[in-house]
């Protein structure tokens, strides 16, 4: 039985930008061991690309893990995933970071000759982005209200405030069925978060207990849910999902970002026009 729980819970530019991955292995070289020892343990489905105790966070270090950005106390008891603000500076610095990061991969992938562009975890934005066709089966998601007349499709990420806002908006539009695909893009746990929904036997309850911080208790037999929150993140990636929640209507129109209820419920309408 698993159970998760609070506790749980251009090639010369691109030469450049490589300098700052050996800087950066660098920095993890120094960093002591045992703390990558601790937060490995905790998070033991993550692989831990970099840590840093020296960036200006008193008591705080910053650890890399791919394409995603968490911090920890130094003795690694305390886990803090969402965005740092430096409220003196009005600056993001978690965005900031991501953003660098996701250069590096870009960077890498041109050398390596893979092209393209490595997406990262963003905050929700404004402004919509190209239809989306959305072939992955519902076996991938949860649905709410099943049977509602206007049709959504929500790309999610259970770590995501602005998705936890939204699924408590749409709790009370019983007028619309959301069909939710959770992605594994903001933290280490993510991935856990969404296997764990998937798993449930009342799917739309433990999503609710999820966003809630609150228990889940699943089979240890998920029969595919790993396959599926995988297929599910591809799906984001290759599609240019970079935020969440990302929203997509029945005529494939999304939109990117929390919205209120009411303008949501109007931009829905807008594909049966």
């Amino acid at each position: 039985m698993q159970l998760l729980t609070k506790k749980k819970l251009a090639m010369g530019a691109a030469a450049a930008v490589l300098m700052a991955v050996i800087a950066g292995g660098w920095a993890y070289a120094q960093t002591d061991s045992r703390l990558v020892s601790k937060i490995e343990k905790q998070f033991p489905n993550t692989k831990v690309s970099g840590v840093d105790c020296d960036k200006g966070l008193p008591g705080i270090c910053e650890v890399t893990a791919g394409a995603n950005v968490f911090y920890v106390t130094k003795d690694a008891r305390y886990a803090f995933v969402g965005a740092v603000l430096d409220l003196n500076r009005k600056v993001d610095i978690t965005d900031a970071r991501l953003r660098e990061l996701a250069a590096v991969n870009n960077a890498e992938q041109r050398i390596n000759g893979q092209g393209g562009q490595v997406q990262q975890a963003a905050a929700p934005q404004a402004g919509p982005i190209r239809k989306i066709n959305v072939t992955l089966p519902t076996a991938n998601a949860i649905v709410h209200n099943a049977g509602a007349p206007i049709k959504l499709k929500v790309f999610t990420d259970l770590n995501c405030g602005y998705c936890r806002k939204l699924h408590e908006d749409l709790k009370s539009a019983k007028d619309i069925e959301v069909t939710e695909y959770p992605m594994a893009f903001l933290a280490p746990d993510s991935r856990d978060k969404a296997r764990l929904a998937l798993c449930a036997g009342d799917r739309a309850k433990a999503v609710d207990s999820i966003y809630l911080g609150g228990e889940v208790v699943a089979p240890d037999d998920c029969g595919g849910a790993d396959a599926a929150v995988q297929a599910n993140t591809e799906f984001g990636q290759q599609n240019g999902i970079t935020g969440t929640p990302t929203i997509v209507r029945a005529d494939g129109a999304s939109q990117s970002g929390w919205m209120p209820i009411e303008q949501l419920r109007a931009w829905a309408k807008g594909a049966q026009a």
